[in-house]
């Protein structure tokens, strides 16, 4: 009787194990219409928006590249399928996974581990990658997961208008997240070829959380004295004031996301009266706070390996009367004097008070804001808002 019930036992746990093995193997079957596009050739889609989130992936080995094969841009059914396989149940995707890594049919389930994020530029990069590959398939699986991906999106906008990343619950202008998605918005309201697939609904749905989120944008806008400037990293969502990102990111004016911010603006086609002082006043910004006289140069330095990151270089600050114009990241908010901040919370205006690990492991001075003013702006000014320079010393 015993040696029955063992035997019962058994059989029980091999048919459990089969049924179990034969509904792991229809999840991860590919349909027959996915193995044709795969042998098929595409033109590329862009891939730069994944940048980020794969040079984090990458950022742990020494090497800081990637130790494993990836797909090319032109196989754009492989890395589709990636990004289904990386999509979270409510629609979103994690941050810092390299979305064209060639995985393993046993490592393609561990994608979708992370939190949902628009941090990184996650999300909203994979909803345009997607329609993108659906433009060019047909395959109905890339909308559907575009879709999902754009109810996320519509899910995470909050009261105020703004975006949060999930370092702040604030609206955040950090890794493009506020640009980012309002653009994503933009093109799913005006390029109704690459996104018929959404219908009229959710198109409603979108133009609605569009204009929040841009006058969200405008009202962040931060003002010194009379004059306007530009956005820090986070805002509150109540008093859309500028407060603290991560420990070494403080209330602040900032340039490069600020950069973002105006060519997101400088896209609108017949600008309101309100959009054309935002970027004519963040423009007259930037070009108020360059730095002249100085440049920033890597000198080699003993290997050490931080938390984060790897480095062989230390970077200095260097005076040099033919370097170009040079912006720091962060602005104080009533000076409008450069700022930094060492890991925890000290402010200073010497970029010196920071240790080596600061100074190589984060953007301090850029130039983020030079083909801007030299080239976009003046393009846009001439179609947009001739007669007016910006471009000239203010009158303090």
């Amino acid at each position: 009787m015993r040696l029955k019930l063992l035997l019962r036992k058994l059989v029980g746990k091999l048919l459990l194990i089969s049924i179990t093995l034969c509904v792991q193997a229809a999840l991860v079957a590919e349909p027959a219409e996915v193995t044709r596009a795969k042998s098929q050739i595409w033109e590329p889609v862009s891939i730069e928006a994944f940048a980020d989130s794969i040079s984090h992936a990458v950022m742990k080995y020494e090497e800081k590249k990637a130790p494993y094969q990836q797909y090319s841009p032109r196989q754009i059914v492989h890395i589709a399928e990636n990004l289904l396989a990386g999509q979270n149940a409510n629609g979103g995707w994690p941050k810092n996974k390299d979305w064209i890594r060639v995985y393993s049919a046993d490592e393609l389930p561990r994608l979708s581990s992370g939190r949902s994020t628009l941090d990184n530029r996650s999300t909203w990069a994979q909803v345009d990658y997607l329609a993108r590959v659906y433009q060019q398939t047909g395959l109905r699986r890339y909308a559907d997961s575009a879709t999902r991906g754009i109810e996320y999106i519509l899910g995470e906008q909050r009261q105020s208008g703004g975006w949060s990343g999930l370092d702040v619950e604030a609206v955040t202008f950090n890794d493009d997240v506020m640009s980012g998605v309002l653009q994503t918005l933009k093109a799913i309201i005006e390029d109704r070829e690459l996104y018929g697939f959404t219908g009229d609904v959710m198109l409603e749905r979108v133009k609605d959380s569009y204009d929040k989120g841009l006058t969200c944008v405008l009202k962040c806008q931060i003002k010194v004295g009379d004059h306007l400037t530009a956005w820090c990293q986070q805002h509150d969502h109540k008093t859309l004031k500028p407060i603290w990102a991560r420990a070494f990111e403080p209330p602040s004016i900032v340039t490069e996301e600020s950069v973002s911010v105006v060519r997101f603006l400088m896209s609108i086609e017949n600008p309101s009266p309100e959009v054309i002082e935002s970027i004519q006043s963040a423009v007259a910004w930037f070009d108020h706070v360059k730095i002249h006289g100085l440049r920033i140069e890597n000198i080699k330095a003993e290997p050490l390996k931080f938390n984060y990151h790897w480095s062989d270089v230390d970077r200095v600050e260097v005076k040099d009367p033919e370097a170009p114009p040079i912006w720091t990241r962060f602005y104080d908010l009533n000076t409008e004097k450069p700022i930094f901040c060492t890991q925890w919370r000290q402010i200073t205006s010497n970029y010196t008070d920071l240790s080596r690990e600061r100074r190589t492991g984060y953007s301090w001075y850029g130039y983020y804001p030079a083909k801007l003013l030299q080239e976009e702006y003046l393009k846009w000014q001439q179609k947009w808002a001739p007669g007016r320079d910006v471009l000239k010393p203010r009158q303090e």
